[in-house]
Protein backbone atom coordinates (compact mmCIF):
# COMPACT_ATOMS: atom_id res chain seq x y z
CA UNK A 1 0.00 0.00 0.00
CA UNK A 2 2.33 2.93 -1.42
CA UNK A 3 -0.34 5.36 0.32
CA UNK A 4 -0.47 4.30 3.57
CA UNK A 5 3.52 4.55 3.95
CA UNK A 6 3.32 8.07 2.86
CA UNK A 7 0.70 8.77 4.81
CA UNK A 8 2.32 7.23 7.81
CA UNK A 9 5.44 9.00 6.46
CA UNK A 10 3.91 12.58 6.76
CA UNK A 11 1.43 11.80 10.08
CA UNK A 12 4.43 10.56 12.68
CA UNK A 13 6.05 14.09 12.96
CA UNK A 14 2.70 15.51 13.85
CA UNK A 15 2.40 13.25 16.97
CA UNK A 16 -1.21 13.40 17.52
CA UNK A 17 -2.05 10.33 16.04
CA UNK A 18 -1.46 6.54 17.68
CA UNK A 19 -0.15 5.29 14.57
CA UNK A 20 0.91 1.53 16.05
CA UNK A 21 0.02 -1.27 14.55
CA UNK A 22 -3.90 -2.50 15.60
CA UNK A 23 -4.67 1.11 16.86
CA UNK A 24 -8.19 2.98 15.95
CA UNK A 25 -5.83 5.49 13.89
CA UNK A 26 -3.88 3.17 12.30
CA UNK A 27 -6.85 1.29 11.24
CA UNK A 28 -8.33 4.23 9.44
CA UNK A 29 -5.23 5.61 7.74
CA UNK A 30 -5.00 2.05 5.97
CA UNK A 31 -8.48 2.47 5.00
CA UNK A 32 -7.98 5.67 3.50
CA UNK A 33 -5.23 4.29 1.55
CA UNK A 34 -6.86 1.76 0.07
CA UNK A 35 -8.94 3.80 -1.39
CA UNK A 36 -6.59 6.04 -2.39
CA UNK A 37 -4.74 3.00 -3.76
CA UNK A 38 -7.50 2.00 -5.99
CA UNK A 39 -7.94 5.22 -7.27
CA UNK A 40 -4.62 5.59 -8.30
CA UNK A 41 -4.24 2.78 -9.75
CA UNK A 42 -7.77 3.38 -12.29
CA UNK A 43 -6.04 6.47 -12.71
CA UNK A 44 -2.33 5.18 -13.92
CA UNK A 45 -4.94 2.88 -15.93
CA UNK A 46 -6.26 5.74 -17.82
CA UNK A 47 -3.09 7.94 -18.36
CA UNK A 48 -2.12 4.25 -20.10
CA UNK A 49 -4.57 3.69 -22.08
CA UNK A 50 -5.37 7.47 -23.33
CA UNK A 51 -2.18 7.60 -25.04
CA UNK A 52 -1.30 5.66 -28.18
CA UNK A 53 2.24 4.96 -27.41
CA UNK A 54 1.23 3.02 -24.09
CA UNK A 55 -2.30 2.20 -24.64
CA UNK A 56 -2.68 -1.65 -24.35
CA UNK A 57 -6.56 -2.03 -24.68
CA UNK A 58 -9.48 -0.76 -24.38
CA UNK A 59 -7.58 2.73 -25.85
CA UNK A 60 -6.49 1.12 -28.76
CA UNK A 61 -10.21 -0.03 -29.38
CA UNK A 62 -11.65 4.18 -28.56
CA UNK A 63 -8.77 5.51 -31.09
CA UNK A 64 -9.80 3.02 -34.07
CA UNK A 65 -13.28 3.56 -33.33
CA UNK A 66 -12.76 6.62 -34.67
CA UNK A 67 -11.34 5.19 -37.93
CA UNK A 68 -14.18 1.98 -38.08
CA UNK A 69 -14.05 -0.96 -36.09
CA UNK A 70 -11.37 -2.14 -33.49
CA UNK A 71 -8.61 -3.93 -35.60
CA UNK A 72 -8.55 -6.93 -32.26
CA UNK A 73 -6.91 -9.63 -34.86
CA UNK A 74 -3.51 -8.09 -34.35
CA UNK A 75 -1.34 -7.09 -31.70
CA UNK A 76 -1.10 -4.32 -29.97
CA UNK A 77 2.10 -3.17 -31.25
CA UNK A 78 1.14 -3.46 -34.85
CA UNK A 79 -2.50 -1.41 -34.11
CA UNK A 80 -0.43 0.92 -31.92
CA UNK A 81 2.16 1.48 -35.35
CA UNK A 82 -0.82 1.75 -37.20
CA UNK A 83 -3.28 4.40 -35.55
CA UNK A 84 0.44 6.65 -35.57
CA UNK A 85 0.45 6.04 -39.12
CA UNK A 86 -2.62 7.80 -39.47
CA UNK A 87 -2.99 10.34 -37.19
CA UNK A 88 0.00 11.15 -39.09
CA UNK A 89 -1.65 11.95 -42.10
CA UNK A 90 -2.35 15.83 -42.80
CA UNK A 91 -4.40 17.85 -45.33
CA UNK A 92 -1.11 17.70 -47.32
CA UNK A 93 -0.67 14.28 -47.52
CA UNK A 94 -1.22 14.50 -51.62
CA UNK A 95 1.68 13.13 -52.69
CA UNK A 96 2.67 9.08 -53.91
CA UNK A 97 4.37 8.56 -50.64
CA UNK A 98 1.56 9.78 -48.84
CA UNK A 99 -0.93 7.68 -50.69
CA UNK A 100 1.75 4.46 -49.82
CA UNK A 101 1.64 5.98 -46.16
CA UNK A 102 -2.29 5.92 -46.17
CA UNK A 103 -2.62 2.24 -47.48
CA UNK A 104 0.42 0.91 -45.17
CA UNK A 105 -1.94 3.06 -42.12
CA UNK A 106 -4.57 0.98 -43.19
CA UNK A 107 -2.93 -2.11 -42.42
CA UNK A 108 -2.44 -3.11 -45.89
CA UNK A 109 0.70 -4.13 -47.75
CA UNK A 110 1.66 -5.85 -51.25
CA UNK A 111 0.50 -2.53 -53.25
CA UNK A 112 0.95 -1.04 -56.60
CA UNK A 113 0.38 2.73 -57.25
CA UNK A 114 -0.25 3.93 -60.50
CA UNK A 115 -0.25 7.51 -60.84
CA UNK A 116 -1.92 9.24 -64.24
CA UNK A 117 -2.23 13.40 -63.64
CA UNK A 118 -3.33 14.40 -66.89
CA UNK A 119 -6.56 12.37 -66.10
CA UNK A 120 -6.27 12.99 -62.26
CA UNK A 121 -6.33 9.18 -62.07
CA UNK A 122 -4.91 6.84 -59.70
CA UNK A 123 -4.70 3.26 -59.60
CA UNK A 124 -3.65 1.18 -56.72
CA UNK A 125 -3.45 -2.33 -57.59
CA UNK A 126 -4.32 -4.95 -54.52
CA UNK A 127 -4.55 -7.62 -56.80
CA UNK A 128 -1.62 -10.05 -54.15
CA UNK A 129 -3.88 -10.01 -51.56
CA UNK A 130 -6.60 -11.80 -50.38
CA UNK A 131 -10.00 -9.39 -49.23
CA UNK A 132 -13.16 -10.49 -48.37
CA UNK A 133 -16.33 -8.44 -49.77
CA UNK A 134 -16.33 -6.66 -46.55
CA UNK A 135 -12.91 -5.68 -46.33
CA UNK A 136 -13.19 -4.67 -50.19
CA UNK A 137 -15.95 -1.78 -49.21
CA UNK A 138 -13.92 -1.00 -46.01
CA UNK A 139 -10.72 -0.12 -47.92
CA UNK A 140 -12.89 1.87 -50.84
CA UNK A 141 -14.56 4.13 -48.06
CA UNK A 142 -11.38 4.77 -46.03
CA UNK A 143 -9.80 5.74 -49.57
CA UNK A 144 -12.64 7.96 -50.56
CA UNK A 145 -12.29 9.37 -47.16
CA UNK A 146 -8.70 10.30 -47.06
CA UNK A 147 -7.38 10.33 -50.49
CA UNK A 148 -8.74 14.10 -52.39
CA UNK A 149 -11.61 14.35 -53.23
CA UNK A 150 -10.49 15.59 -56.79
CA UNK A 151 -8.85 12.36 -57.44
CA UNK A 152 -10.55 9.54 -59.22
CA UNK A 153 -9.56 5.87 -57.59
CA UNK A 154 -9.24 3.12 -59.19
CA UNK A 155 -8.93 0.09 -57.23
CA UNK A 156 -7.50 -3.45 -58.33
CA UNK A 157 -8.76 -6.29 -56.18
CA UNK A 158 -7.79 -8.85 -58.40
CA UNK A 159 -9.77 -10.55 -60.96
CA UNK A 160 -12.60 -13.40 -60.32
CA UNK A 161 -10.77 -16.35 -62.26
CA UNK A 162 -13.78 -18.93 -64.22
CA UNK A 163 -12.48 -21.83 -61.80
CA UNK A 164 -13.69 -19.43 -59.02
CA UNK A 165 -17.22 -19.04 -60.33
CA UNK A 166 -17.56 -22.35 -61.17
CA UNK A 167 -16.18 -23.03 -57.57
CA UNK A 168 -19.46 -21.52 -56.88
CA UNK A 169 -22.33 -24.41 -58.20
CA UNK A 170 -24.27 -22.29 -59.31
CA UNK A 171 -25.72 -22.92 -63.13
CA UNK A 172 -26.04 -19.81 -65.59
CA UNK A 173 -29.66 -19.39 -64.40
CA UNK A 174 -28.90 -18.92 -61.09
CA UNK A 175 -26.40 -16.36 -61.24
CA UNK A 176 -28.46 -14.45 -63.77
CA UNK A 177 -31.25 -14.55 -60.84
CA UNK A 178 -29.04 -12.77 -58.82
CA UNK A 179 -28.75 -10.04 -60.59
CA UNK A 180 -25.19 -10.24 -60.64
CA UNK A 181 -23.40 -7.07 -62.81
CA UNK A 182 -19.82 -7.60 -64.35
CA UNK A 183 -18.11 -5.04 -61.28
CA UNK A 184 -20.16 -7.36 -58.78
CA UNK A 185 -18.64 -10.46 -60.53
CA UNK A 186 -15.39 -9.28 -60.28
CA UNK A 187 -16.14 -8.49 -56.48
CA UNK A 188 -16.95 -12.09 -55.38
CA UNK A 189 -14.57 -14.19 -53.55
CA UNK A 190 -15.05 -17.89 -52.91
Amino acid sequence: MKSYQSMKTKLIPIGIYNLAQGAANDSEIRAFARGIDTVDNRLDVIIREAFIPTAIDFGLSSWEEIFGPPNLSTSSALRRELLIKRLRLSPRSFTKRSAEDILTSLGIDGFRIDENPSLFVVTIDLSDNDYSVTKRAWIRDQLDELLPAHLEIDLIFGNISWAQIDSLGLTFQQSDDKGYTWDSIDSLKP
